[in-house]
């Protein structure tokens, strides 16, 4: 029986390739962003690592109110290696008034922990300043250059000597204020009262493991006067880590969002497909329910199809997503030795085919599932199943519209369920076109009043994204076409017989399907707003920084959805009119 129900789901495969090719690049989508969201932080481990081994990183570093502090917390029990208290003071880089603030760390000579790795330029020296490589990257600023730095005392102007990294900095300007290193003898110059100095303490511990209990004793070792004098916290390793890899999690944010709509618009486009399919198989189905199959076992022969065409998509997106992944992880690298690696799990291929093909399968069996509660003499009888009369499809007879838009409409909507399913498509790629034209403005609005954290490749693959989720709806809409032509082959030769033209007749299906597009693409507008809000909400800020797309781009939205649909259901309807009127009667 299982060789038999294999057989019955790939038979006439080849007649398929459209809606095969269609599946397999959706469920590849989803696949790729899921193995993306597992992929991105992981492959920015490793050059983490390095650069935590080559600065001799510190398992703790503090930031403490004093000198004594600082000196105290070398000297607690479990200590290995410690470097010198490390004075720390504010400025802007640029005239007063410049938002773009940086943090001064005053050193006196190499530090044992911790220490800044050079990247470009040369080494610390009097009169001099090192940057931090994303700060230096993120305001267009070269070794050799001159920068003036703005602090409470006045300003000066330094050269700037080159630019390094440390494992404990996240990328500028996701982590304000920068960071930039100076001599002692320059930290005087620019902050002489030495009240105003903060202080920082790197140091090792014999057991890397226990860096949050090594902080817990430090905290709990000094008295509350000197919680309120300043600053006192603590940075373990594992934290430093996940902040160094931080900008992976804006990429899984919006990967996940992105997953859960493709998975939505892949049980949309497989349940149009396969119910399709299921129509146009109503007398098959009516002859294995003969031989003695179940309505169970005939929905598992379509859903046999989809599960096989999700095992191609889990392999093809789950090599695209490890290759996208380091790239995408790229802006991490500003403040790390090195360019992130490919680090592909096999496991992320099993978890992302455990949510994919699940819901591939579901929306193959639900889709058959009234195909299949045709009794069997009703089913043999009829070459294809009637459409039910729905109360939409008589309300659109009763009405007062042209009669090419009446009819059109009247056979679209009689399969109410494709009509919905289609229509929500639409509306969710809509709702993604406002969520990106809203980012856009969002980015345009900072980027007139400060230095963005908004990585690149982060935009890059929204864009990306959206364009993928756009083809593959206008493919659909080419698929549903195509079906609803092939449905309708008779019904069109009748129309000719009685004197419609070949235009009238193309003009039914295309008029439809952009009333459809026209209602699902003005829900689009409300549901991208809210889906932008709360993509806000989820990325932590508030939505008082959100920017909404302009209202003309908005208002343009209908009008390119209906574009889109009419270019992608035109080739279809006009292959209709070209069957002869004879041909088309005589049509099974």
């Amino acid at each position: 029986m299982t060789v038999m129900l294999v057989r019955l789901a790939f038979a006439g495969i080849r007649s398929r390739l459209l809606p095969s090719a269609l599946t397999i690049a959706i469920a590849a989508a989803a696949v790729a962003t899921i193995v993306i969201a597992l992929e991105v932080r992981s492959s920015g481990v490793d050059p983490w690592q390095r650069t935590f081994a080559k600065a001799n990183g510190a398992h703790v570093l503090a930031f403490v109110p004093s000198h004594a502090d600082a000196a105290a917390i070398g000297e607690l029990p479990g200590v290995t290696e410690r470097s010198a208290p490390v004075p720390l003071t504010w400025a802007t880089v640029g005239p007063r008034g410049s938002t773009d603030q940086v943090q001064l760390a005053g050193l006196s000579g190499r530090t044992a922990v911790n220490e800044p790795v050079p990247t470009a330029g040369s080494q610390l020296r009097d009169d001099g300043i090192v940057l931090e490589r994303s700060l230096a990257n993120a305001l267009g600023i070269e070794a050799g250059a001159t920068i003036e730095l703005t602090s409470r005392r006045g300003s000066i102007e330094i050269p700037v000597l080159g630019t390094a990294v440390v494992p404990s900095q996240p990328r500028y300007p996701r982590r304000r204020p920068g960071l930039a290193w100076v001599t002692r003898s320059t930290l005087d110059r620019i902050e002489p009262d030495r009240a105003r100095w903060s202080w920082s303490e790197a140091v090792r511990l014999a057991d890397p493991s226990a860096a949050a209990a090594f902080t817990e004793r430090a905290a709990a070792g000094f008295p509350s006067a000197v919680v309120r004098s300043g600053p006192l916290y603590f940075e373990t390793w594992q934290a430093q880590r996940d902040n160094a890899l931080g900008d992976a999690q804006g990429t899984q944010v919006i990967v996940i969002i992105f997953t859960i709509l493709l998975l939505i618009v892949a049980f949309v486009v497989v349940g149009i497909l396969v119910g399709a399919r299921a129509s146009e198989e109503h007398r098959q189905i009516g002859l294995l329910k003969a031989a003695g199959f179940t309505p169970r076992q005939v929905g598992v022969v379509f859903a046999l199809e989809s599960g096989a065409l999700g095992l191609v998509a889990a392999a093809l997106g789950f090599g695209l997503g490890a290759i996208l992944a380091p790239r995408l992880a790229a802006p991490s690298a500003e403040t790390l030795l090195g360019s992130p690696t490919m680090a592909a799990n096999p496991w992320h291929i099993l978890l992302a085919g455990c949510v994919v093909l699940p819901v591939l399968l579901a929306g193959a069996l639900t889709s058959t599932r009234r195909s299949t509660r045709f009794t069997v003499l009703e089913a043999i009888r009829a070459g294809s199943p009637s459409p039910p009369n729905s109360r939409l499809a008589r309300a659109v007879v009763r009405s007062v519209m042209p009669l090419t838009i009446g009819l059109g409409l009247k056979d679209l909507l009689a399969r109410g369920r494709r009509a919905v399913l289609l229509a929500a498509a639409i509306a969710l790629t809509g709702a993604m076109v406002v969520v990106v034209l809203s980012l856009d403005a969002t980015l345009d609005a900072q980027r007139a009043s400060k230095t963005s954290d908004f990585p690149d490749e982060l935009l890059l693959l929204i864009y990306t994204l959206d364009t993928v989720l756009l083809l593959i709806t206008a493919t659909t809409l080419v698929a549903v076409a195509l079906l609803s032509v092939r449905e309708r082959i008779r019904d069109y030769g009748v129309l000719k017989a009685i004197g419609l033209t070949p235009r009238q007749i193309t003009s039914t299906v295309v008029s439809a399907h952009a009333a459809i597009a026209v209602v699902a693409s003005l829900l689009a507008i409300p549901l991208g707003i809210g889906l932008y809000l709360a993509l806000f909400r989820i990325a932590g800020d508030t939505t008082e920084d959100a920017v909404l797309a302009p209202w003309w781009s908005l208002a343009l939205i209908p009008i390119g959805t209906v574009l889109v649909v009419v270019a992608a259901t035109s080739l279809p309807a006009r292959l209709a009119t070209r069957i002869r009127t004879a041909d088309a009667l005589r049509y099974e």
